[in-house]
């Protein structure tokens, strides 16, 4: 069983990421956070800044799946190419560390999270929070890297949703 997964939200100034373990059929939080570029002018090095943290990340917490969003088209053409960059540079850490890629669409994403493929981004990141018993904020960057962890373990687990939580 595939017990470390790592999410990643790529984005054009901000990438999102969520490590949980899955054990038995309970998911544990490792570590989140993001990659923060937009004070990077010069594009190469904002890929190189990704790059690095990521590899970084991926060598420490050992995850054995990347969870992504699957790629979608903008209608801005630049966004497109921006996040297709990013896409790409998180495509070949998964396959330089033999990751397992999964990629869902947020319908789905949110769909299995918050019950619901229309859910906003902060039922999403509200969800996440009480499924993983976060109490501080999170960034919504973050929180949708988890979201995509998360789903990609319920993938993993054999389930399409959450069960019901005690309160």
């Amino acid at each position: 069983m595939h017990n470390v997964i790592i999410g990643v939200d790529p984005g054009s100034n901000i990438t999102g990421y969520g490590i949980i373990k899955v054990e038995r059929k309970f998911f544990s939080l490792l570590d989140y956070g993001i990659i923060d570029t937009s004070d990077e002018n010069f594009r190469p090095k904002s890929l190189e800044i990704i790059f690095k943290n990521l590899s970084s990340i991926i060598e420490f917490f050992k995850p054995q799946v990347l969870s992504l969003e699957k790629a979608f088209y903008y209608r801005n053409v630049k966004s497109s190419i921006i996040l297709g960059e990013v896409r790409g540079i998180v495509l070949l850490l998964a396959s330089l560390y033999d990751l397992d890629i999964m990629e869902f669409n947020s319908t789905q994403v949110k769909s299995s999270i918050a019950g619901y493929g229309r859910a906003s981004k902060t039922q999403v990141r509200f969800m996440v929070k009480r499924l993983l018993s976060i109490n501080e904020d999170i960034p919504t960057d973050a929180s949708d890297a988890l979201a995509l962890s998360l789903c990609a373990g319920l993938e993993v687990l054999g389930s399409q949703c959450f069960p019901i939580l005690k309160v």
